[in-house]
């Protein structure tokens, strides 16, 4: 366990204890100290924090490309968005990856490259009465293809839901049908061109 946690996020560990099916280890890095829990039986990580910072620790911001890289390999799903927030403390990568249909955000520690938060959208509730079979239906009446994720967002009035689709032709669109009505609300076309425009937004007519 030493080993894996030194190769997925350098430094060095300096102590680490077994307790309640976890290790519990401390690791040693340039730009501070952290506690790491995994679990015992598989080893997979269960959360990674910062102990202590470094005093003035000199670590440059981690380029857009660098972070890609790493999920790309360590996540097997496809890259929606990526955004830095390099006013926070500490500065931070916000990655939305599709994986089996669900949308997660991982929030990325600039300096250091380390997953410190891993958030899964919901996918359905139980006060909508459409299911997300139906909705998935509903979406693919304005585009047909491969659902790339399902997001479910609460609102006073049923909620939404929000499908991302990708075509054989290669065109996107994320489409917000109503969880009650089976609307469509919105659909948003992806600009294949430029690759920062918030899918959020809606498109421009064609």
């Amino acid at each position: 366990m030493r080993s894996r946690i030194e190769q997925m996020y350098g430094g060095n560990v300096t102590n680490i204890i077994q307790k309640n099916g976890q290790y519990k280890a401390l690791l040693e890095r340039n730009d501070g100290n952290y506690e790491v829990l995994a679990d015992k039986l598989n080893g997979d990580i269960i959360s990674i924090a910062l102990v202590k910072q470094a005093q003035n620790p000199d670590v440059p911001l981690k380029s857009q490309d660098e972070i890609i890289a790493y999920v790309t390999k360590e996540y097997d799903g496809i890259l929606e968005r990526i955004v830095l927030n390099s006013q926070s403390e500490p500065p931070m990568y916000s990655v939305e990856m599709s994986i089996d249909e669900t949308l997660i955000t991982l929030s990325i520690d600039a300096n250091t490259g380390i997953v410190l938060d891993t958030i899964e959208k919901q996918t359905t509730a139980e006060q909508a009465l459409l299911t997300k079979e139906q909705a998935i239906m509903k979406a693919k009446t304005q585009l047909n293809g491969k659902v790339e994720y399902i997001v479910y967002e609460e609102t006073s009035d049923g909620g939404y839901y929000l499908i991302e689709i990708e075509s054989d032709d290669d065109q996107e669109a994320v489409i917000q049908v109503h969880g009650v009505s089976g609307e469509i609300l919105s659909v948003t076309w992806d600009d294949q061109d430029d690759s920062d425009d918030d899918r959020n937004n809606d498109s421009e007519n064609d």
